[in-house]
């Protein structure tokens, strides 16, 4: 996880998320942005992982608990993003890297861009993450 620019003013944030020098050659091709929502409290998104994509999320909205795991070595990290933090911190998840992303608010959005364009045939399921009402 890196922190992004942030500059903040009267008016609000001005957050730049991804710049042209933060990508490696081998990651400069453009894939997709897309916005992923959580209507609740407890709303979980991802628990898989990709063998090609390589994702850089930032959160626009509310508090997540995020959950990587490389599913190779096992090491796993939690930590939480909240949109209301003094610093912006951009969360890159490489390929073989399991995700998850809990809603700890009512209400979140996170920002997405990957270097691919979605394929449903490079979508594994890993689930880090049980839902509230499993055991």
């Amino acid at each position: 996880m890196k922190e992004a620019y942030k500059y903040k003013d009267d008016r609000g944030d001005l957050v730049v998320f991804l710049q042209n020098k933060d990508l490696s050659k081998d990651k400069k091709k453009f894939g997709q942005i897309y916005f992923v929502t959580f209507e609740s409290e407890g709303v979980i998104r991802g628990n898989h992982y990709h063998k090609s994509w390589h994702e850089w999320f930032g959160i626009l909205d509310g508090v997540l608990e995020v959950t990587v795991e490389d599913i190779k070595t096992k090491k796993r990290q939690q930590f939480v993003v909240s949109s209301r933090d003094s610093k912006y911190r951009r969360i890159y998840v490489a390929p073989n890297t399991a995700h998850t992303f809990k809603s700890l608010s009512n209400y979140a959005s996170l920002l997405n861009y990957t270097d691919k364009e979605w394929n449903p045939k490079d979508v594994f399921p890993y689930e880090l993450v049980k839902k509230d009402n499993e055991k």
